[in-house]
């Protein structure tokens, strides 16, 4: 029946808007939705797919996005297993710690530092690459940990009823807060 129902949908080209295909116990995404430049609206809900394939990648860049719904509630697409994560020495480089007081000392419009950014353009260029920490609100280059904090959609998204939590995508710099971290605040780990 899925494979029908791929097939017509492959068959409609690049006029093919949308797709249809929840409850169907599929494993993985179809391969074929890279050849779908048209489609607007994929319905993937309550299969058993563990990953988001290439191919949707394609049809959701950010310079033209031509998909515009995709539900996929009720597959795998997380694993839910905490893992207990055990404390490490920060330890920067030089690079770092310079960025991090540079960046932190711009944030206060420190004219010693503004007048020095200007002089040095690999600087200006290293820093702007600088994120700012969920918790402590500090300035940092390289990334200690990703976090996901599962927030209510806003009302003027089209998305399914049945989502009452999206994943909003945190980034921390360092241990110490992770642990000042409010409960609703998860790591992400390469398992």
């Amino acid at each position: 029946m899925t494979e029908r129902l791929l097939i017509k949908a492959l068959s409609g080209g690049k006029n093919t808007k949308i797709i249809t295909l929840n409850g169907k116990k599929m494993t993985k995404m179809p391969s074929a939705l890279g050849k779908l430049p048209g489609l607007k609206t994929l319905v993937l809900q309550n299969n058993l797919i563990p990953k988001v394939c290439p191919e949707l990648r394609t049809l959701t860049q950010f310079q033209d996005l031509k998909l515009r719904e995709f539900y996929c509630e009720g597959n795998p697409l997380f694993l839910k297993q905490p893992v207990i994560s055990t404390q490490r020495e920060n330890v920067w480089s030089l690079q770092e710690i310079t960025s991090r007081f540079v960046m932190n000392q711009l944030a206060e419009n420190n004219p010693f530092i503004m007048d020095g950014i200007e002089r040095y353009p690999q600087v200006r260029s290293m820093i702007s690459q600088g994120k700012t920490c969920a918790i402590c609100g500090q300035h940092f280059i390289t990334v200690w940990l990703e976090c996901v904090r599962f927030v209510s959609p806003p009302k003027d998204w089209k998305i399914s009823k049945n989502l009452q939590l999206v994943p909003l995508r945190v980034l921390i710099c360092s241990y110490k807060c992770f642990t000042q971290r409010d409960p609703n605040l998860f790591g992400i780990a390469q398992v």
